[in-house]
């Protein structure tokens, strides 16, 4: 001790007044200067050669000479340092150790303490929330043993939760000084439930048989199975050792209130960001590993997903980790889905190939009169629980019939007792003496058919070459059999159904009936995806500048001014356009920038086409174009290409504002009006003209020509009547030859569009399907056409547009 601390740890008693001149144990510093002085001795050894944690000294080695080397260099050590040994505490060459509060270290691996644990097996149910605690506690300590011990432990934490105030209010047992009175609840006895309990014995299993986790190997790779539910997050580290995964780390946790709201995707990047950044970084930062989910759209992030806010944080987070990411299928992620959800209480047992090979030729070999039903109990008692996945077979439809039922009802229908009738008789003639409907197709299969046990059969053929039996079909079971292997069998195609009928039944014109039943299912029509060109191409037709003007919005993100949004105005005779930036899409800025921006400027059209937008169809921008004189038409609802201008100068402008560079893209309202003009002094494809020329009569000077001095008009005018004759005959010329360029690449295009054109011919009275427009992209299972049937009433004059109405119940036209 230092001659200044002795008196620190004077004491005194009977025998009298005592200073320590060496520092005992039991002091505040004794533990800090003890590791101090090991340090001091072995610390060059320390992780390398030997673990040292105070007065626990590991010497290792990986052969047993080495060891021994390295175990004299620490004796020496200790002796020069005046240390001495306690030989009835030294273990010497052991294959595993007890070390560092209650682990076993192994060549195998680290595991748990056994001697730690023998207490726990027989850990009396909690009564209280103190022992509770207690219990929780020491599981705690050992949750990285213990796949998805969150979710084990979810029920007991709960029991945590319910502190409770007088008033009712949730106070959290970490502060129960918490304002307001505090009602004890101190017994837990009446809110023991059984999940409780399971909890508790599912907790205490899981520690006496907790696995060993493999040493982590800075040079083998890493490979990451991470999983998400609405339980929690789970996660397990592995590596391969002997051509086997092994693990190294298990990780979970339970979700926050907030996390609980996150749609599935989010949550399976969650558990991805969790894993990697917050509680296996140790392990991962500078190594490449794989990570492995069974959520396929995660592993889009790095490249094409579309993320918020919070998925940004999170993929800069994972930034400085170089990992790849794989798709794993759900039914091969069930370790890290453990951890994720409330693990499995059945054990896996190995299925023996006898036990494989006797399922296989069971259930996928016909075998000629059925399977008897001991051999199909033997079979299910081959397959362990675990490898059975029951479903819940929907058989409503059908009944089960007997062998009596199906030669009662075979006897009833008039085509197949005349069957019966030439087989017991062995004369095929019989079926052409007053036959019924299909007599003649079931006697060109004569040969095929055959009688058991008084049952009508016919040989068929399967995929497999193989021969099968098909049942001959009473007519008074084929809509149920069509209803069962159509409609309750997931609404396949008409061939696949017909495959599933084929290879059970027979009856004549089978194909045919199948196909009409399956063509005619509603639910498959709601469901069908029909040709997108249905009838020809037509075009607007305009005469000359602003006869005909289009307008259309394009939407952008916010610049720095605030403007997030495009009126496009584009002149249908001479593809003349302009763009006008806003800062929204209402009604009330239509109506002005349309006022101010370009009726004022380029005069008034005769008639004004866009979308059905409701800031074009507005009451307001309605009374201004009714007040002006011009006329109002539109698209059809969904269909874009009714106002095909203006999207294809969407198109060519967004292409032209992404060339723009960062700096400038920030403030692209400023950049719009020599973007257009550049577009309007460009000759068109579809006239031969540029716009700027058609609608103004020559061309725009641009600064290149100021710069070289040219002159784009050589020809000197003597007066303005002159100027105007001559614009009027050229602008007439140009008009001709831009309707004829625009007129023969219209045919061009109509033509080739055509050619995959199916057209529907409906006429008045045919009852329609709507197609079902308001189901976002995110609804994939939604029906593509309504249930609703609709009546046409006609046809509008030169157009694939119908007037139609409800059927069966009053309604507008539509």
């Amino acid at each position: 001790m230092h001659p200044e601390d002795k008196e620190k740890t004077a004491f005194i008693c009977p025998l009298g007044f005592f200073e320590f001149n060496r520092m005992p144990q039991g002091l505040t510093g004794a533990p800090a200067t003890f590791q101090r002085l090991m340090e001091k001795t072995v610390g060059d050894m320390n992780l390398i050669e030997v673990l040292v944690y105070l007065d626990d000294i590991i010497v290792f080695g990986k052969t047993l000479e080495e060891h021994e080397q390295r175990l004299e260099k620490v004796l020496k050590r200790l002796h020069e340092e005046g240390l001495k040994l306690s030989l009835e505490k030294c273990q010497f060459c052991l294959p595993s150790v007890c070390y560092v509060l209650g682990h076993v270290v192994s060549a195998e691996g680290v595991s748990t303490d056994p001697r730690k644990l023998e207490a726990v097996a027989s850990w009396p149910r909690p009564r209280n929330v103190t022992e509770l605690r207690s219990f929780l506690g020491f599981c705690s300590y050992y949750r990285r043993f213990v796949g998805g011990f969150a979710k084990i432990a979810q029920p007991l934490n709960k029991l945590l939760q319910k502190e409770t105030t007088e008033e009712g209010c949730k106070v959290s047992d970490k502060n129960p000084s918490a304002p307001g009175p505090r009602k004890a609840r101190e017994s837990i006895q009446g809110e023991w439930t059984s999940q409780c309990e399971g909890a508790f014995v599912k907790l205490k299993e899981s520690l006496t048989r907790a696995p060993v986790l493999a040493y982590a190997d800075p040079h083998k790779p890493y490979e990451l199975h991470v999983d998400a539910s609405r339980e929690g997050l789970g996660g397990v580290l592995y590596q391969e050792y002997g051509g086997l995964l092994r693990p190294v780390a298990y990780v979970s946790r339970s979700l926050t209130p907030s996390e609980k709201n996150y749609p599935t995707h989010k949550l399976e990047f969650l558990a991805l960001k969790w894993a990697v950044v917050d509680k296996l970084k140790d392990y991962l930062y500078g190594a490449e590993f794989v990570i492995k989910t069974d959520n396929n759209p995660l592993t889009y992030i790095l490249t094409t997903a579309k993320l918020d806010a919070t998925g940004h944080r999170w993929l800069a987070a994972l930034s400085g980790f170089r990992f790849s990411l794989k798709y794993r299928p759900g039914v091969n992620n069930r370790d890290a889905d453990a951890l994720s959800r409330r693990p499995y209480t059945t054990e896996w047992t190995q299925l023996t190939p006898d036990g494989v090979q006797a399922l296989c030729q069971g259930t996928e070999r016909r075998v000629k009169g059925g399977i008897e039903a001991e051999a199909i109990g033997v079979m299910a008692a081959a397959v362990p629980e675990f490898y059975c996945n029951p479903t819940q077979l929907r058989d409503e439809s059908l009944p089960t019939f007997s062998r009596q039922d199906l030669k009662a009802d075979q006897a009833r229908d008039p085509l197949i007792a005349l069957t019966i009738k030439a087989l017991s008789a062995n004369q095929r003639e019989i079926l052409l003496t007053n036959s019924p409907s299909g007599a003649r197709l079931v006697y060109k299969e004569w040969e095929r058919l055959k009688m058991l046990d008084g049952v009508v059969y016919r040989r068929g053929p399967s995929t497999n070459s193989e021969e099968i039996q098909q049942l001959f079909l009473p007519t008074k079971h084929r809509e149920s059999v069509l209803r069962s292997l159509h409609d309750e069998h997931g609404h396949l195609g008409a061939e696949r159904t017909f495959k599933l009928v084929r290879d059970r039944f027979y009856w004549p014109c089978m194909r045919a009936e199948v196909e009409s039943y399956c063509h005619s299912c509603l639910r498959c029509i709601q469901r069908k995806t029909l040709p997108t060109r249905t009838a020809p191409m037509s075009h607007l037709q305009s005469q000359g500048p602003m006869d005909l003007v289009c307008i259309d919005f394009l939407c952008l993100e916010p610049d720095a001014s605030g403007q997030g949004n495009i009126l496009i105005v584009t002149d249908h005779f001479t593809r003349y356009a302009q763009a006008f930036s806003t800062k929204d899409q209402r009604a009330p800025t239509v109506a002005k920038v349309l006022m101010e921006k370009f009726f004022v400027h380029y005069g008034l059209p005769r008639r004004i086409h866009s979308d059905q937008g409701r800031d074009f169809e507005s009451r307001l921008v309605g009374q201004l174009l009714e007040l002006l004189g011009i006329q109002k038409t539109r698209t059809t609802p969904y269909h874009p290409q009714g106002d095909a201008q203006p999207e294809r100068f969407n198109r060519t402008l967004l292409n032209m504002l992404g060339t723009l560079s960062n700096v400038e893209k920030q403030s692209w309202s400023r950049h719009i009006a020599t973007l257009v003009h550049a577009y309007n002094s460009t000759e068109s494809d579809a006239t031969g003209y540029s716009p700027y020329r058609l609608m103004f009569g020559r061309e725009a000077r641009l600064p290149v020509d100021l710069a070289f001095g040219l002159s784009l008009d050589q020809t000197s005018v003597a007066s303005h009547r002159n100027y105007v004759d001559r614009l009027r005959k050229n602008l007439a010329s140009a008009f001709e030859q831009a309707r004829l360029t625009s007129g023969n690449r219209e045919q061009r295009n109509k033509r080739n569009y055509d050619l995959k054109v199916r057209i529907q011919d409906l006429q008045p009275g045919d009852r329609v399907l709507l197609k079902n427009l308001g189901a976002a992209a995110r609804h994939k299972l939604a029906d593509r056409w309504s249930s609703q049937v609709y009546i046409v009433c006609k046809q509008l004059p030169g157009l694939p547009v119908y007037q139609i109405r409800p059927d069966g119940k009053a309604g507008p036209l539509k």
